[in-house]
């Protein structure tokens, strides 16, 4: 019977764009521990689980302290004791601790304008971010956009010791915020697809989406630890915790097996080579052509097919909202 040659893909993957942190990482281990070896795939997602649920914990905890946070800035101030520095009369007994422009009797309406510029900005912007998502380095694009929404955030808590108090400032902060945070589903999403396939999402999309309560859990944490002593401190906390997090995701996240030399759960990894073609004639290097042609061919229509899936998504999330 005549044998079979098999080509392994693994054999001709160069590594791309591989991020500082994995670099230095394999340079310590092959240093520290030459001779140990380990299930690179394996080890590779299990750090994708972790680093993709920091930074979707992260996003939705920056999302919490506005309402935890809108309570103090108008409350009835008639039940509280004033400091002797100020002067209350009529006009102001039942403002006089609250934050301006949130001291007036349509504060209700005023913070609702803050959640709607949240909102539509969120809902409006997601369209645009999942085809970028698509288009970039997710390494860049999730760290671009946690750092501003970081920041986003942290803008939001200056408002207090730098004494400000206009309604503009406050709803573009709010917009800007909501727009950055779209980066977070599409680009966390893709990357826990890409490693691990078709065949096990339900399971690993089950136990990871946890993120989203723990983050809740948290943002509300950290809100409520300050919010009376300095509300400030409720979004400069997360905000900064937030830019750190995308600090670490630039230098750890790999957002395609390929960048680190392994293979896509979802490629097929070997094709079989019939024994006329593995001769010196040239055929061998043909068939390896046409091979990664038609890898090309599944990962266009691959893209194409998640453009439509993010524009449906996208569409949802609109009336979710």
């Amino acid at each position: 019977m005549a044998s079979r040659e098999y080509i392994s893909l693994t054999t001709t993957l160069p590594l791309k764009d591989q991020p500082w942190g994995l670099q230095l990482v394999q340079y310590t281990v092959s240093k520290c521990c030459p001779h140990r070896r380990v299930n690179k795939m394996a080890w590779h997602q299990g750090g994708i689980l972790a680093l993709t649920y920091l930074a979707y914990t992260c996003y939705h905890m920056t999302r919490k302290p506005i309402s935890v946070v809108k309570n103090v800035l108008s409350l009835n101030c008639s039940t509280l004791s004033p400091p002797p520095n100020i002067v209350i009369n009529t006009s102001n007994q039942d403002t006089w601790c609250d934050w301006a422009p949130f001291d007036t009797e349509d504060a209700p309406a005023l913070l609702g304008m803050l959640d709607s510029a949240f909102l539509f900005a969120y809902a409006a912007a997601m369209f645009l971010s999942g085809f970028i998502a698509e288009r970039v380095n997710l390494r860049y694009f999730l760290s671009f956009g946690m750092l501003a929404s970081g920041i986003s955030c942290y803008l939001f808590g200056i408002a207090r010791p730098y004494n400000i108090h206009s309604l503009w400032y406050f709803v573009l902060v709010q917009a800007i915020g909501g727009v950055f945070q779209t980066s977070g589903w599409p680009g966390v999403v893709t990357v826990v697809g890409n490693w691990f396939g078709k065949g096990k999402r339900g399971l690993i999309f089950g136990i990871w989406n946890s993120h989203t309560s723990l983050g809740n859990i948290l943002g509300s944490l950290i809100a409520a630890e300050f919010v009376e002593s300095d509300w400030g401190l409720s979004f400069i906390v997360p905000g900064a915790a937030m830019g750190i997090a995308g600090f670490i995701i630039f230098l750890f996240l790999a957002p395609n097996p390929i960048d680190v030399g392994c293979i896509s759960p979802d490629s097929h990894r070997y094709r079989k080579l019939e024994p006329a073609y593995s001769s010196d004639e040239g055929s061998g290097a043909d068939d390896c052509d046409s091979l990664f042609n038609d890898v090309e061919d599944r990962l266009t229509y691959r893209c194409a097919y998640r453009e439509q899936v993010h524009a449906n998504v996208s569409a949802c999330l609109v009336f979710f909202k």
